[in-house]
């Protein structure tokens, strides 16, 4: 008996749901007779199986499940995969062509060719977490969804500001700064699971309310407004309750916080602790889906603790003007006390309600202001140093308020002093109307000076009878006290030069009588687990020697820090150099492995 002989129920139920079964199986099955193409093709539930096994991290919603046609969906998915593979193929050896940045990458892929960013995501993520990957196309994959990532919040926050105001989500807005502060990460912070620990937190409070407040008749108040101040004073003092005395919530000075804490909604549900801004934030939107609609409040100047003070605002009607039936709320106070009358906060008096863009306009400026003041790299959460936190911050704040000129001039200069993002750096500088500017001038320079040496980079090196070691070869490098409190630091070769050559991408470390020493060969080396900025240097020879213990596989080898990937692999004694390392030093692989044999 044939496939197409079979009952429908049978082959979709019984057969081709089988994980075994591909959707390149399914396509070929579907293209081998028309009766088999016809049902394949109609099964709407066999392509959205197909397509939450293929892209288990993609969540679908309830009313997703039958609304969507799945296989216009499952093809558009595999475009978007093909499209992943082929953008990091184009990729080239030490940097990206000359017309493909990884801005400009992440942008092909989120926009105009296919709706579904979710996939391009969940590709890249295989790519740059795989074992035993090509570790070239590892970190381009890394490199490139971190873009896509950025990318994708940028146009989330972008699309959150635009909305009316009554539609705007501060919790939203909040995860997707989380999100933001984790764009290195593989895992980031899940919307999902902030909207159910507040929803778990609201059902407590609902409970207790119940339980202890009211009889077992009572009935929450609409989202729109709240018919008694008896009523929501009720209610409130219950979250108060449960936030700070059941469940431990407590206010931690932003000094005592690390940057990447102070700015996560997710740490803070976790840890319960927080800045006054966040703990804000979750305390309103349980309210809200209690029924109490609050408004946020700002004013006054910044405090010791580096926050300005910070209200919740009730009144029984929406846009009440009468400051003697408005009341306020400070949730983190030591005596606490809800909805206080007007004339308790006259500094507020006043004031009107912050608008969403205020609210997180506030957060970036006192993020800014401790990163400068307080927090320093130690403290840091990309690894590469407290200005390109303070890039990171800036980039996000011009996300914010898009046509703030200082932002972004400030975010020039660091993208410049940086070597990095300077093409992202050139186009804000045009959108807010600086097109002769000299920022602009000196970025197109900077990167017209870097596209010289990687198309410099690219020639083919005669290896000289003198040199002694080659390219992916694990050595030993003897540092001076001054960089390292550790002399010695396993590295691996990625490239050599005959002489001393000064290259502005590479730090350089040279002995006290350098004029001896720049007539003997020198290789640029990647370090394991150096200090932020000296991952990648340029060393003589006499500061290396073959390493014997080859356990060296480590992520950061891969690439270095200025965006160069190097390797296809490591095979236990080397790291492998990929094509392109291979063409420029053809000569490297003998000695390579003579040097290995001794």
């Amino acid at each position: 008996m044939s496939l197409n002989q079979l009952p429908e129920e049978i082959l979709i139920r019984h057969i081709l749901s089988y994980a075994e079964i591909t959707i390149f199986d399914l396509q070929s099955l579907m293209f081998s007779c028309h009766t088999l193409y016809r049902f394949i093709r109609n099964s709407n539930e066999l392509w959205r199986l197909k397509f939450s096994t293929r892209w288990p991290q993609i969540p679908i919603q309830c009313q997703e499940r039958n609304e969507r046609i799945w296989y216009e969906r499952v093809a558009l998915a595999i475009k978007a995969a093909k499209e992943v593979n082929n953008t990091l193929q184009e990729m080239s050896f030490q940097c990206y062509p000359l017309n493909q940045s990884p801005l400009s990458a992440a942008d092909k892929l989120i926009t105009g060719q296919h709706p579904i960013p979710e996939c391009v995501q969940h590709e890249l993520e295989l790519m740059a977490s795989t074992i035993n990957e090509n570790l070239t196309t590892q970190y381009y994959a890394r490199d490139v969804l971190t873009k896509v990532k950025s990318r994708v919040i940028e146009h989330k926050l972008q699309d959150l500001m635009a909305r009316p105001e009554s539609q705007k989500s501060l919790v939203e807005g909040a995860a997707l700064i989380s999100q933001w502060f984790e764009l290195g990460m593989l895992k980031q912070t899940s919307r999902s699971d902030i909207r159910r620990a507040i929803d778990d937190l609201t059902e407590r409070v609902k409970k207790l309310t119940i339980s202890t407040v009211c009889d077992a008749k009572f009935s929450f108040p609409t989202a729109e407004a709240c018919d008694s101040l008896e009523k929501a004073k009720e209610i409130l003092d219950v979250i108060h309750l449960v936030m700070f005395r059941e469940i431990g919530f407590k206010l931690s000075p932003i000094y005592g916080l690390s940057l990447d804490h102070y700015c996560s909604i997710a740490e803070v549900l976790e840890t319960k602790r927080g800045c006054h801004m966040l703990i804000t934030i979750i305390f309103q939107e349980v309210a809200r889906k209690l029924g109490v609609p609050l408004q946020i409040v700002i004013y006054g100047e910044r405090s010791f603790h580096g926050e300005r003070n910070l209200l919740l605002r009730w009144s029984k009607y929406p846009g009440e003007v009468d400051a003697d039936r408005i009341y306020y709320i400070d949730v983190c106070a030591e005596i606490y006390e809800s909805l206080k009358p007007c004339h308790c906060y006259q500094a507020a008096m006043g004031q009107p309600a912050s608008s969403a863009q205020q609210v997180f306009q506030q957060m970036m400026s006192t993020m800014l202001e401790q990163l400068r003041n307080h927090w320093g790299s130690f403290l840091n959460f990309t690894g590469k140093g407290r200005d390109n936190d303070s890039r990171l911050l800036i980039r996000l704040a011009i996300i914010i308020s898009p046509q703030e000129r200082n932002l972004v001039l400030e975010y020039a200069n660091l993208c410049l002093a940086l070597n990095l993002q300077m093409d992202d750096a050139a186009q804000l500088l045009q959108s807010v109307g600086l097109q002769g500017h000299q920022m602009i001038k000196k970025c197109t320079e900077k990167v017209w000076r870097q596209q010289i040496l990687i198309i410099a980079a690219k020639f083919v090196c005669n290896r000289p009878p003198t040199l002694k070691y080659a390219v992916g070869l694990i050595m030993e490098f003897k540092s001076m006290p001054v960089f390292y409190t550790n002399h010695s630091q396993p590295c691996v070769i990625v490239s050599w030069s005959p002489n001393f050559q000064k290259a502005g991408q590479w730090k350089t470390v040279r002995r006290r009588k350098a004029k001896s020493v720049q007539h003997q060969a020198y290789y640029h080396i990647l370090i394991k687990n150096a200090p932020s900025g000296f991952i990648g240097l340029n060393v003589a020879e006499e500061t290396l020697e073959l390493h014997h213990d080859p356990d060296l596989a480590h992520e950061q080898l891969g690439s270095d820090f200025i965006g160069n990937g190097y390797f296809e692999r490591f095979d236990g004694r080397r790291y492998v150099p990929n094509a392109e390392l291979i063409a420029r030093f053809p000569e490297d692989e003998k000695v390579v492995i003579d040097l290995i044999a001794q």
